[in-house]
């Protein structure tokens, strides 16, 4: 049975779901309901201005808020590139950074966002794996990333349109605080990024990917798949061997039966690694009889034993998997000169940059 489509935001106090320390003072200051709404509306809609700045409030209840709005993220560094794409990293209070990154286009302006301070999968060709893993960032945390995002945008004329859950971590390993943040950015009373600018990139954890069918029908599924068998698929991606691509595929073709969305297929291009045309053809195996779209990424160099491909192997991959009807386009590489490119993201501050 398809799920009948968003759920309900009017069951749930939306402050409480973002920042259920401020929810709490406001409700022991026996403030009304909407006080709350007031709060949450200012926070989100606002993301440049401070809380003291929203004179809705008494300004006794914005005194007693204050000390509380300072346990929230800051920008440590910025990094710029050619304007398109921006790099944010992000001191957190308890002193752990992560990364977001801008990415500008003419019709959209899309930010991918993380959700753990490093991450446990640790594929092989990725610099967020190699670092290993701090903890996982709150529902409150996600959605700061957004809105300091949105602050910077907003003194270009711009606004945050798209969101990409494809940062530092495995979404599907934080999955109370990914649904809260998914939820918080769909809210028309706060962010109000549309479900279809919305997309949540994964490894294949399969009860994650099902529980994203359920939850949230009309956000959109990314799968890193990155090799067509397992034995290739092991090498890359360890965590493998415990969701081998059979348990990942059945549930993807869950998620489709439940939402009737095109699944989108992720595989970064390693030079004499997973790059030959034979791969192509198991891959096509694969994807035939699924509604499926593959982005193909030329690996970003973060050290280690790998290579780019060249441009001839990504040529020849994308001509097999085209030539075996596979809806099939190559990713263009954005913020590559500023680290801030795929798998690329280490949470650390660029030396000699900003």
């Amino acid at each position: 049975m398809k799920p009948s489509g968003r759920a309900p935001f009017f069951d749930v106090d939306p402050l409480s779901l973002y920042r259920p320390d401020l929810s709490a003072r406001l409700q022991a200051l026996g403030a009304p309901t909407y006080r709350r709404q007031q709060v949450y509306e200012h926070l989100m809609r606002h993301p440049s201005l401070p809380l003291e700045a929203c004179t809705t409030l008494p300004a006794a209840m914005r005194a007693q808020l204050g000390p509380l709005m300072e346990r929230r993220p800051r920008i440590e560094q910025r990094l710029d590139d050619t304007g398109r794409t921006t790099r944010l990293l992000l001191a957190m209070p308890d002193g752990i950074a992560v990364e977001s990154v801008i990415m500008r286009y003419p019709d959209r302006t899309t930010l991918c966002v993380s959700t753990q301070a490093g991450c446990p999968v640790g594929c092989t060709f990725c610099a967020t794996g190699a670092i290993g893993f701090t903890r996982n960032l709150r529902t409150d945390e996600i959605i700061d990333q957004v809105r300091l995002a949105a602050a910077l945008l907003e003194q270009e004329g711009r606004r945050v349109t798209n969101v990409v859950f494809m940062g530092m971590g495995e979404p599907f390993l934080n999955r109370e605080s990914v649904f809260g943040a998914l939820r918080l950015l769909r809210d028309p009373r706060g962010l109000r990024v549309r479900a279809r600018g919305l997309s949540v990139s994964t490894v294949g954890i399969p009860a994650g990917i099902i529980e994203l069918a359920q939850r949230e029908p009309q956000v959109n599924l990314a799968l890193s798949l990155h090799a067509p068998n397992d034995e290739l698929r092991e090498r890359l991606l360890p965590i493998n061997r415990k969701y081998p691509l059979a348990a990942v595929l059945q549930a993807t073709d869950t998620h489709f039966a439940m939402t009737h969305r095109k699944l989108l297929v992720e595989y970064v291009l390693l030079g004499g690694v997973n790059d030959e045309p034979a791969l192509a053809r198991q891959l096509s195996q694969l994807l035939r009889d699924r509604v499926a779209a593959v982005n193909l990424i030329s690996w970003n160099a973060t050290g280690g034993p790998f290579r780019a491909p060249s441009a001839r192997a990504v040529a020849a991959f994308r001509a097999e998997l085209q030539r075996q009807h596979i809806d099939v386009a190559l990713r263009a590489s954005m913020g590559h000169s500023i680290q801030a490119a795929c798998g690329q993201l280490v949470g650390r501050r660029a030396r000699g940059r900003g």
